[in-house]
């Protein structure tokens, strides 16, 4: 029972934002496709609003089963710790015995930030402006990642720290804005990284044929955007189920009447042409994501793939 052990540098000396892009591609058409097992997401509540989670799946009926298991602690910012920690497991695809375990945290970061600009490809792909709202990890990585697939935009960061967004933005050449109710105004993208329990921007502040995403609306409690705003929006999420019970926005914009179920669309129906969009350039388009086990199985094979090219990680054998 030899299992390879890849850590954050492992992951990152390999699984770069263009090779995370093209696994997310993978994972979101094989999901649309219908050729995925895709189970409900777990998540167990812990205090001063912490979560653990769950996310389990096959990119395809005969492929290995991945497992990720983690906790988001927003408190871990009072303790200087990353808010996210996960690991993933990878087992056999045939005797479903453990082949590896991956540093999560890492995957997490590059497997999200390229779904959401997968997403933008489809959604806004010839826009200009960028603004991405966090000082987090997923803003780094999403600052990153739009630097793959909208070279030309000129990409912008807020952040309630003003020296951690000034740190952000010289890393990836992105420029500080201060002011936030200005800076959505302006942006053709407005891309929140938060994992706030209220809305971090305002229906008024949006004006028309914009494209909104929300990456840190991952529960039910986690509501990034009114749902004001998804009212009068064409509304598309990274997976349709899971959406409906999981991401904050989309549950009190359907519960209140605002939004009907039936016209929310799924990333995936989109990338297979099952499903498309009818909009004016005038209409206010929201991304929402809460995350599926599909995106880290899609990442682990191209990961493993690598490192098995590579010899890349450490080999334990856990059966002794």
């Amino acid at each position: 029972m030899t299992v390879r052990i890849l850590s954050a540098t492992d992951v990152r000396s390999m699984f770069t934002p263009r090779l995370a892009l093209e696994s997310q591609r993978e994972a979101f058409t094989r999901l649309g496709a219908g050729e995925a097992v895709q189970p409900p997401r777990l998540l167990v509540p812990g205090p001063d609003s912490s979560v653990s989670f769950c996310y389990s799946s096959r990119i395809a009926h005969d492929a290995p089963a991945v497992s990720k298991f983690g906790s988001v602690n927003p408190a871990n910012a009072s303790r200087g710790l990353g808010a996210v920690h996960s690991v993933i497991t990878v087992l056999d695809a045939e005797t479903g015995a453990p082949r590896a375990m991956i540093n999560g945290d890492s995957v997490t970061e590059l497997r999200t930030s390229a779904a959401t600009t997968l997403a933008m490809q489809q959604l806004a792909p010839s826009a200009g402006t960028v603004l991405v709202v966090g000082t987090g990890a997923q803003a780094r990585a999403h600052l990153a990642a739009f630097a793959v697939t909208h070279p030309s935009a000129d990409l912008q960061v807020f952040g309630r720290n003003p020296s951690a967004a000034a740190e952000i933005a010289a890393e990836r050449g992105a420029t500080v804005q201060a002011d936030l109710e200005q800076a959505v105004r302006s942006a053709d993208i407005v891309v929140l990284c938060t994992s706030s329990l209220t809305p971090v921007i305002e229906d008024a502040w949006v004006t028309d044929g914009t494209t909104v995403a929300s990456v840190g609306s991952f529960a039910p409690d986690r509501v990034e955007l009114p749902p004001s705003l998804l009212a009068r929006s064409t509304v598309v999420v990274d997976h349709r189920a899971s959406a409906l019970t999981d991401s904050g926005p989309v549950v009190d914009a359907v519960a209140s009447g605002a939004v009907d179920p039936d016209r929310v669309v799924d990333l995936g129906a989109v990338l297979t042409g099952a499903a498309t969009l009818h909009r004016a350039r005038t209409d206010v388009t929201a991304y929402l994501s809460v995350g599926v086990g599909v995106q880290d199985a899609a990442a682990a094979a191209m990961i493993l793939t690598a490192a098995d090219e590579r010899d890349v990680g450490n080999r334990i054998d856990l059966g002794r």
